[in-house]
C-alpha cells in the first residue's frame, strides 16, 4: 500500500484546505450576502420583524430535529427562522465533500458523517420523506433504494457470514418455547454459537419481547446490555455478534448501554425481518441513492423555504434570555464576530445534548431541574471515513459489518446503490468508487498502532481503518492498495495538537438509566421546547437516530401549536409496531410486576 498522507488528500486536484476553514468562509459569506430568506443583520433580521398573532418561531439548530419542527409549523401558518451555525442544513445527516475535487462540471467527492440506513421499522421519517416533493411529481421518499444484503465478514481463517436484508421466514410468535427454540436454532447455524449460549440468548430475547411496560422502564432500563446477556462468562463469537452487535448497528457500547434500548432495536429488526410492521411494506434497509445532502437534505430546504422558512446561517446561538418565566429573546454570534438579537414567540432548542447543555445557564436550570439532569447524558464517537477508489471494489454487494475489527467498521461501496454513475458525476473522472466506513468504537486499541483511534492522528486513522477492512475482506473481497486513489474523513475530526483526536460532533450514547436524564419535548419554561435525539420519544424507537430526532421535532412542533391555541390539523406521530401474540404475555407480567415479582423468563 502507498504511504498515506499526513493530510487527508493528496497533491494536485485533491489538495484540500482544511474543511473548517471553508465552512467558516462559506457562513461568511452566507452572512454577508445570505442565501434567500436568511437575516442579513439584527436590524433586517426576519426575527425581528413584528407578527400580531404570536406565531414567530425561533428554530435553533438544522438538523433533522430542527428542519422537523420548521416543516410542521410553517405548514400550519407559523413564521419560522432556522439558526445554524453551519453554512448548511443537516446537522449530523449532512453529506460531506472534498472541496476542490470536482473537475469537468463534475461535483466534489462525496462522503457521509455515518450510518445513512432508513430502516423498514422508521415510520416517523418516511412520512416526512413522502412530503418533500421533486420534480416530475415524485418525492424524496423515491430516491430511497433497498439494500438487499449484509455481510457479517470475519478475519481471514472465519467464514464470512452472508444475511439476506429481506423478508426471512416468521417464526411462530404465539408459543414462547417455540420462539426460543427456534431463534436459538437460527444463532446456532447463522453465526456457529454453541447451543448452550444460543439457547440462552434467545430466552433472554423473547422475556424482553414479553415484558411489559413498566418492567422496561422500571427493571430493564437500569441493567446493562453485557450484564443482561452475560457476556463475560460467553465465547469470544458470542460477546462479538451478540455484545459488539449493538454497537456496530446501533452506536451503543455494551457494556454501558440500556439493556431496554439494545432490546428495543433487538424487537425491531426482528419483526421487520420477518415481514411485521414495516413502512408501506419496504424493505428492512434502505439507503438514498445519492449523497444525503443531494437527494434529501437541500430539497428538503428548498421545500421549506418555498413554503416561507427563513434559513440564518453561520449563526451560533449563545445565550437564552429569560424573563417571567418565558424566553424573551436569544443572542447569537455571527462568523464576523457580532452579536445578533432573536426575538420570537416560540423558541426550540434543536441542537444536540452535548451542545443545548452550554445553552442552559442558572437561571434556566433553576426553572426546570430536568435541563440540568442532561449534564449526566454522555456521548460516544461515531464518525465515517471514505475511500476514494480507481476501481468498483470487488465482491461487496451492500452493507458489510466488520465484525471482528476492533474499532467496529460497517462500510458499503456507495457507487453500487447511487443512482448516477460516479466517475461522470463526482470528482475529477479518476475516481469510480465511494467505500464509505463507519466507526463506532475510538476507544479500542487497533491492530497496526497499538491505540485506539481517538489517540492516532487523522492519517493513522486511515490506515487502521484500511488496514482493518483488508483484513476481513480479503478471503471474498480483497481490497487491493492500488485501487485506493485517496481518503477522506469526517471534518468533525480534527488533531487535538498533542497526537490525538477531537470529535466536534459526537453521538447520545443511551447509557443504562439515562432514560431519567432525557428531557421532554416541553419544558417548565412556557415558550421554550425541544427537539433532537435525546429526547425522549414515545410512538416508535427512542435510540438516537434519523427516526428518533424527526419524532423529537413532531412532538415539539405539536407542543408548540397547542400552546398557540390549536386550531390546526395535530401533528401526528407514528407508532412502531406491536406483535398481538404477546399481548397476554405482557398482561401476566404487569401483574407479576405490581406483586414484585420476577418475569417467568428470570431463571437460569
Amino acid at each position: 500500500m502507498r504511504a498515506m498522507p499526513e493530510t487527508p488528500v493528496a497533491a494536485g486536484p485533491f489538495a484540500v484546505p482544511r474543511r473548517r476553514t471553508l465552512l467558516l468562509g462559506a457562513a461568511a459569506g452566507a452572512a454577508a450576502g445570505l442565501a434567500p430568506g436568511t437575516a442579513r443583520s439584527a436590524a433586517a433580521s426576519p426575527s425581528s420583524s413584528r407578527s400580531a398573532d404570536g406565531r414567530r418561531v425561533a428554530v435553533i439548530g438544522a438538523g433533522v430535529g430542527g428542519l422537523t419542527v420548521a416543516h410542521e409549523l410553517v405548514e400550519r401558518g407559523f413564521a419560522v427562522t432556522v439558526y445554524e451555525r453551519r453554512a448548511v442544513p443537516g446537522g449530523k445527516a449532512r453529506s460531506l465533500y472534498v472541496p476542490h475535487s470536482g473537475t469537468g462540471g463534475r461535483r466534489d467527492l462525496p462522503g457521509e458523517h455515518g450510518h445513512r440506513g432508513v430502516f423498514g421499522f422508521y415510520h416517523n421519517l418516511p412520512d416526512t420523506l413522502r412530503r418533500i416533493p421533486l420534480p416530475g411529481g415524485r418525492s424524496v421518499h423515491s430516491r430511497l433504494t433497498a439494500v438487499r444484503w449484509v455481510d457479517l465478514a470475519r478475519v481471514a481463517g472465519r467464514p464470512d457470514i452472508p444475511v439476506p436484508a429481506d423478508r426471512w421466514l416468521p417464526p411462530s410468535l404465539s408459543d414462547p418455547n417455540l420462539l426460543i427454540a427456534s431463534l436459538g436454532g437460527l444463532l446456532q447455524e447463522a453465526v456457529r454459537l454453541p447451543p448452550w449460549e444460543a439457547l440462552f440468548f434467545a430466552k433472554q430475547a423473547v422475556m424482553l419481547l414479553t415484558s411489559c411496560t413498566e418492567r422496561r422502564f422500571g427493571q430493564w432500563e437500569y441493567v446493562r446490555w453485557w450484564d443482561f446477556i452475560r457476556a463475560d462468562g460467553m465465547s469470544e463469537d458470542y460477546q462479538k455478534f451478540l455484545g459488539g452487535g449493538v454497537q456496530l448497528l446501533q452506536a451503543l457500547r455494551a457494556p454501558v448501554a440500556s439493556t431496554r434500548t439494545c432490546g428495543q432495536g433487538m424487537e425491531s429488526i426482528l419483526y421487520d425481518l420477518t415481514g411485521r410492521g414495516s413502512d408501506a411494506g419496504g424493505p428492512f434497509d434502505r439507503v438514498f441513492d445519492g449523497p444525503t445532502s443531494e437527494a434529501w437534505l437541500d430539497p428538503w430546504a428548498a421545500h421549506l423555504r418555498a413554503l416561507g422558512v427563513r434559513f440564518a446561517f453561520g449563526r451560533t446561538v449563545e445565550r437564552l434570555d429569560l424573563r417571567g418565566g418565558r424566553i424573551a429573546s436569544a443572542a447569537a454570534r455571527t462568523v464576523s464576530g457580532a452579536t445578533e438579537r432573536i426575538d420570537a414567540d416560540w423558541f426550540v432548542v434543536a441542537l444536540p445534548a452535548d451542545r443545548a447543555v452550554h445553552l442552559w445557564n442558572a437561571a434556566l436550570r433553576s426553572a426546570d431541574p430536568r435541563l440540568a439532569a442532561m449534564d449526566g447524558l454522555r456521548n460516544t464517537w461515531c464518525s465515517g471515513i471514505q475511500y476514494y477508489l480507481r476501481e468498483q471494489a470487488p465482491g461487496l454487494r451492500g452493507h458489510v459489518l466488520h465484525v471482528d475489527s476492533p474499532w467496529k467498521l460497517a462500510s458499503i461501496a456507495q457507487s453500487r446503490v447511487w443512482a448516477a454513475p460516479f466517475d461522470r458525476t463526482w470528482g475529477d473522472g479518476r475516481v469510480r468508487e465511494s467505500l464509505s466506513v463507519v466507526i463506532s468504537d475510538w476507544e479500542t486499541p487497533g491492530i497496526l498502532y497499538g491505540r485506539p483511534a481517538m489517540r492516532c492522528t487523522r492519517a493513522e486513522v486511515a490506515r487502521e481503518v484500511w488496514a482493518q477492512m483488508k483484513a476481513h475482506l480479503a478471503d471474498h473481497a480483497p481490497l487491493d492498495d492500488a485501487l485506493l486513489e485517496t481518503w477522506n474523513l469526517d471534518e468533525a475530526i480534527t488533531e487535538d495538537g498533542s497526537g490525538g483526536l477531537r470529535d466536534d460532533d459526537p453521538f447520545l450514547m443511551n447509557t443504562a438509566g439515562s432514560w431519567d436524564l432525557r428531557p421532554e419535548a416541553t419544558t417548565a419554561v412556557g415558550n421554550l421546547f425541544l427537539a433532537a435525539d435525546h429526547v425522549r420519544t414515545y410512538s416508535n424507537i427512542d435510540f438516537a437516530s434519523m427516526e428518533t430526532a424527526n419524532e423529537a421535532g413532531r412532538r415539539a412542533a405539536g407542543a408548540i401549536l397547542a400552546a398557540a391555541g390549536g386550531g390546526q390539523e395535530e401533528v401526528r406521530t407514528f407508532r412502531g409496531y406491536e406483535a398481538p401474540e404477546f399481548a397476554a404475555a405482557k398482561v401476566l407480567d404487569r401483574e407479576r410486576w405490581r406483586k414484585g415479582l420476577r418475569h417467568v423468563l428470570d431463571v437460569g
